[in-house]
């Protein structure tokens, strides 16, 4: 067997790519542990809107990174589409603080999801190009190791200014600058994706636009369907910050577990890729499965059970779950799609587990407020959708090692 160093196949693209979700993120995660109590304490936002306004955040935009694959398969160029992408969200969320009513917030938050939907899969693609396959796995995880870094970095940035200067404002106005100040690194990001260097490629025969995997090799399709219906119970974190407010007592130590799940992530993403490459994606994906299983079943027992003893393992099992799934998933998508629809199959594995998710915010949402207001409705329901996921995977036969 070749030994390799541990930095073989990140380049200097792989690496680029990876500090502009570094920063990106670093923006991102400075707002989205404030998000859901701006929306119901400042914007009078109930569960069922909460629910709605991340999963339509999520879903209508999915449809774009349909568009966006097949735009850069059919063009042979991909750095414009991931600028227009990153572009679009920062400009959306210098305009957060300026929302006066949930409404107005939803049309934002659809706005700035709809950058990532216009940059996510030509993203994919161009980061699966520029690693040698042998350590696509690595380079994947690599990826979400830094941008999770960044999801470590930008809530500690939200806690100390809510503890230092937010101190001194009205929660709303503390939460709204907030929001500005996260504008600034997402702006650093956007310059830097002008310095990726993309090989130039003939341009893929334009196909009729369909909601499909036309073109994708029955495995991957199967595939596809298992992760799609894990998305089903797969809720919003939104939920789980609500239910660590209100169980621990205050937003601080919520955004604290968020940043205690974030480091688990960022940790356990690199080497968990790096695993997948020797192993095969499956069972990474599968053991990610089983781990979220056990967060929801341990959250949908809380009642029972003391707040320490619940939150701090379920958050730790929420970071290690995402760790193993999110970017294994994406590689195997990537190893089992064909090289001319590299794009257009990625763009629609992120349009098939996205769309899902407005069923899944509006689901968990009128599960906590009408059949139990303490949330365990909402937890039982993902433990058993993400459970019946996990047999779902341990059944497909794997082609080769994935």
């Amino acid at each position: 067997m070749v030994r390799r160093a541990l930095g073989y196949g990140l380049t200097a693209n792989v690496v680029l790519l990876a500090i502009v979700s570094l920063l990106t993120d670093v923006s991102s995660e400075m707002i989205l542990p404030i998000l859901p109590f701006f929306l119901t304490i400042v914007l009078s936002a109930d569960f069922v809107v909460l629910g709605l306004v991340e999963g339509l955040g999520e879903g209508v935009v999915s449809f774009l990174k349909i568009l966006s694959g097949r735009w850069s398969d059919a063009s042979g160029r991909r750095r414009r589409l991931v600028a227009t992408g990153y572009g679009l969200s920062t400009a959306m969320k210098a305009l957060f603080a300026v929302a006066t009513a949930w409404p107005q917030f939803l049309a934002l938050r659809v706005l700035e999801r709809a950058g990532k939907g216009i940059r996510d899969a030509p993203r994919d693609a161009l980061l699966a190009e520029s690693a040698p396959p042998e350590v696509r796995g690595k380079a994947f995880g690599f990826h979400r190791s830094m941008d999770t870094t960044g999801a470590i970095v930008g809530p500690l940035i939200a806690l100390g200014l809510l503890a230092t200067v937010g101190a001194t404002m009205a929660p709303g106005d503390a939460y709204r600058f907030i929001m500005v100040l996260a504008a600034i690194p997402a702006a650093v990001a956007v310059a830097l994706v002008f310095l990726v260097r993309e090989t130039p490629r003939a341009p893929a025969p334009i196909r009729p636009l369909r909601l499909t995997f036309h073109g994708a090799p029955r495995p991957l399709v199967s595939f596809v369907a298992i992760a799609t219906a894990f998305s089903l119970g797969e809720f919003s974190y939104v939920f789980l910050l609500l239910f660590a407010g209100s169980k621990a007592g205050g937003i601080d130590l919520a955004i604290g577990l968020y940043i205690l799940f974030n480091v688990v992530y960022a940790a356990a993403a690199f080497p968990a890729g790096a695993l997948s490459d020797k192993v095969g994606r499956k069972p990474v994906i599968l053991l990610g499965y089983v781990l979220f299983a056990g967060m929801a079943l341990l959250l949908a027992n809380a009642p029972l059970l003391p707040a320490a003893a619940v939150l701090v393992p379920a958050f730790v099992l929420y970071g290690l779950s995402y760790g193993m799934t999110q970017g294994t998933e994406r590689a195997l998508v990537a190893d089992l799609a064909p090289p001319d629809l590299k794009a257009t199959i990625l763009g629609a594995y992120h349009a098939s587990v996205g769309l899902v998710k407005i069923a899944s915010g509006v689901a968990a949402g009128l599960l906590w407020t009408v059949v139990t207001p303490e949330g365990t409705g909402t937890f039982w329901f993902a433990f058993a959708v993400a459970a019946t996921s996990a047999f779902g995977l341990l059944l497909w036969k794997a082609p080769l090692r994935s």
